[in-house]
C-alpha cells in the first residue's frame, strides 16, 4: 500500500476565537490590506483582495502579484466574485467584522482586528497579528525570521541617525495628504509613532489616542511643529496647498523643515513598521 500522509490538526487564534483546521488553506480571499501584506510577506498569494491599483498608488510594498483577482472595495468587496474564486478561508481585517456572515455562507472566516485605542500600541499588536496569520498558514518560522530580521534592521537605522545627528535626533512629525487632500498628522498609537519610537526619535506634535492614531488637522494647527521636522508619506498627487499663503508662511516650510519619504503604507502589517523606518531614515539622512 502507498504511504499515506496524514496531516496533524492544528489549532489558531483570530480576533473571533480559537479554530481547528486540519491543513493549511490553499484558496484564500482576503478583504484588508493589512492582511494581503502579512500573507504577501509569508509567501502567501492570495486569490483575490480589494482595490488592487489603489493598493500599488498607497501601499506599494510588498510588491503585489499579477494573479490575484481584484474584489471590488475594501468595505464592500463583490461577494458574487468572491464567492467564484471558491475560497477555503475569507480572511478580514479592521473595522470587517460584518462581513463575515455573508461570506461564511459559502467558505471560512477569520477576522483579524489589527487597529484599535483600545491596544497598548497599534505597532505591538501588529506582531502579534502576523504571527496568528503565519500560525494560520503554518508559516511561523518565517514570520519569526522576519521579525528578527526587523529588529537587526531597525538597530541599524538607529545607529545610522545617531552616527548622523549626536546623541540628539531632532524631532520628527510624520504626515500624509488623503485622497481628498486632508492634512492628517501620525501621532500616538500610529504605526509610524511606533517606528519614530524604535529609531529614538519624538514627535512634537501630540495627538489623541484613535483606533489608527492619526488626527485630521488645519495648517495653521502646524505652527505648534516649531524645531522639528514634518516629513509627508508620498504619494501626494495635488500639491495645490502649497500655493496658499497660509502654507507659505509656516516657519516650518520657510526653513525648510517639510520634507517627502517614500511611499510606505502607514496602516499596514508588522513589516510595513520596517518600510516606515527606512523611509523616515533616508529622508533624515539626506536633508
Amino acid at each position: 500500500m502507498p504511504n499515506t500522509v496524514i496531516a496533524e490538526r492544528y489549532q489558531i487564534t483570530d480576533t473571533f476565537g480559537k479554530h481547528q483546521f486540519d491543513h493549511p488553506p490553499q484558496n484564500i480571499v482576503v478583504t484588508d490590506w493589512t492582511v494581503l501584506e502579512n500573507l504577501l510577506e509569508l509567501g502567501i498569494v492570495p486569490l483575490g483582495a480589494p482595490e488592487l491599483d489603489r493598493y500599488r498608488h498607497y501601499v506599494v510594498q510588498p510588491k503585489l502579484p499579477t494573479m490575484i483577482t481584484d474584489i471590488g472595495k475594501r468595505m464592500t468587496p463583490n461577494l458574487a466574485t468572491v464567492k467564484s474564486l471558491n475560497p477555503d478561508v475569507v480572511i478580514l481585517g479592521t473595522k470587517q467584522r460584518e462581513l463575515a456572515r455573508a461570506f461564511s455562507l459559502f467558505a471560512r472566516v477569520n477576522y483579524y482586528n489589527s487597529f484599535s485605542p483600545r491596544y497598548r500600541t497599534n505597532g505591538t499588536k501588529s506582531r502579534k497579528r502576523f504571527l496568528q496569520i503565519a500560525q494560520l498558514v503554518q508559516k511561523v518560522p518565517l514570520a519569526e525570521k522576519k521579525l528578527a530580521f526587523l529588529d537587526t534592521r531597525i538597530a541599524e537605522l538607529k545607529k545610522q541617525l545617531s552616527d548622523h545627528f549626536g546623541q540628539q535626533l531632532p524631532f520628527v512629525t510624520t504626515c500624509r495628504f488623503s485622497a481628498k487632500q486632508k492634512l492628517l498628522l501620525y501621532g500616538r498609537n500610529s504605526m509610524p509613532d511606533y517606528a519614530l519610537g524604535l529609531l529614538g526619535i519624538e514627535d512634537e506634535y501630540q495627538t489623541e489616542v484613535s483606533t489608527w492614531g492619526e488626527t485630521e488637522v488645519s495648517i495653521s494647527a502646524l505652527k505648534e511643529i516649531k524645531t522639528g521636522y514634518l516629513i509627508c508619506f508620498k504619494p501626494h498627487d495635488d500639491a495645490s496647498i502649497f500655493n496658499q499663503n497660509n502654507w507659505r508662511k509656516l516657519s516650518l516650510v520657510q526653513q525648510d523643515r517639510f520634507h517627502y519619504a517614500d511611499p510606505v503604507w502607514s496602516y499596514g502589517g508588522a513589516m510595513s513598521v520596517l518600510y516606515i523606518a527606512e523611509a523616515v531614515t533616508k529622508t533624515l539622512l539626506n536633508l
